[in-house]
């Protein structure tokens, strides 16, 4: 018998910059290495034989909380991976409720029927890792293993595996948390499912978030346009003026215009939102597009060469690194 704890990724960049982020690569934050703090601590006392991750940097940054510390090496395995959403690589959460909300709706509760260019289906991904989750399983009779994986994909294995006629038994789940089975003889058993006892509520990605709830309450969400001239009040409003050679993005909430973002080279010429708008947690999801741009563009870094004197930019710049006027944004370990 074979005992495997999947262990979801840490918060990562698309859970705070509110974007769709398959097997695009992308860093934990650091509310995420905070929760990979948690995740160590839980493990501290549990023995394991081999740890497992997909190829991507956030689950490799996750699992060094259990096998760092044990003094393992990690496996890396790609059919690990969280699914490919396709066209959907990368794109803003608001955009997706503003441009396609049909197909956002069945990704979410539906999975099993959703589909998009260039994506993975279902049963595709979820066969991909049950594939190499009973390899690993066969290969460690007798031990325990862990997989550090991805929130989508671990709970379409996990419906497949044990609710396979009711699809909303497993919910979305926390960051890092973890899923206990057994594997003997061809079959799996469920032990527990998606526990997060170990993170706190002040860390705690879901605790910020509504999408999950089943409430009815949503998530602010922006999407984000190039400006046309019809922006000239939003620039006058916020004391701006553009030049040809930046790059500007508009900001929306549906069909309101929140702010904007301007980068001239891997330079962050400005970041603002209209006063009606600050306050709910959108300057981060600015940021993210900011980032988005940079590394598109082939830069490793955001650079601010300009002094930042509102605090609460400045708290935004030191919480996400930005360290001797500029933040790195290529994933690493």
């Amino acid at each position: 018998m074979t005992k495997i704890f999947l262990i979801r990724h840490a918060e990562a960049e698309g859970n705070v910059f509110r974007r769709l982020q398959g097997q695009y690569d992308s860093f934990i934050t650091p509310n995420g290495r905070k929760q990979i703090e948690a995740l160590k601590k839980r493990f501290e006392g549990i023995h394991v034989d081999a740890v497992y991750a997909s190829d991507l940097t956030r689950t490799q940054c996750t699992a060094g909380a259990i096998y760092l510390p044990k003094g393992l090496r990690l496996r890396t395995d790609p059919r690990f991976r969280e699914l490919n959403v396709g066209i959907w690589e990368n794109q803003p959460f608001g955009w997706l409720d503003h441009c396609d909300p049909e197909r956002n709706r069945a990704f979410s509760h539906s999975p099993e029927t959703w589909f998009v260019e260039g994506s993975e289906r279902f049963l595709e991904y979820t066969e991909r890792f049950l594939i190499a989750l009973e390899e690993i399983a066969q290969a460690h009779d007798g031990q325990t293993v862990a997989v550090v994986a991805h929130g989508m994909v671990l709970r379409g294995i996990l419906q497949r595996l044990f609710y396979p006629n009711d699809r909303n038994a497993v919910a979305h789940c926390e960051n890092t948390a973890v899923t206990q089975i057994f594997y003997e003889n061809g079959s799996y058993r469920l032990e527990f499912l998606n526990d997060a006892s170990h993170i706190p509520p002040e860390i705690s990605t879901l605790g910020r978030q509504m999408w999950w709830r089943g409430d009815g309450k949503k998530d602010f969400n922006m999407w984000y346009r190039e400006p046309t001239e019809a922006d000239a009040s939003l620039f006058a409003a916020l004391e701006f003026v553009p030049t040809e050679d930046q790059v500007v993005r508009v900001s929306m909430l549906t069909d309101t215009v929140t702010g904007f973002v301007c980068l001239q080279g891997d330079e962050l010429i400005h970041l603002a939102l209209l006063p009606e708008h600050r306050g709910i947690g959108l300057s981060a999801q600015l940021l993210g597009e900011a980032v988005s741009i940079a590394r598109a563009n082939g830069f490793a870094a955001l650079r601010i060469t300009r002094t930042v004197e509102h605090p609460a930019a400045q708290r935004l710049f030191a919480d996400y690194g930005f360290v001797g006027g500029a933040m790195p944004i290529l994933p690493s370990l």
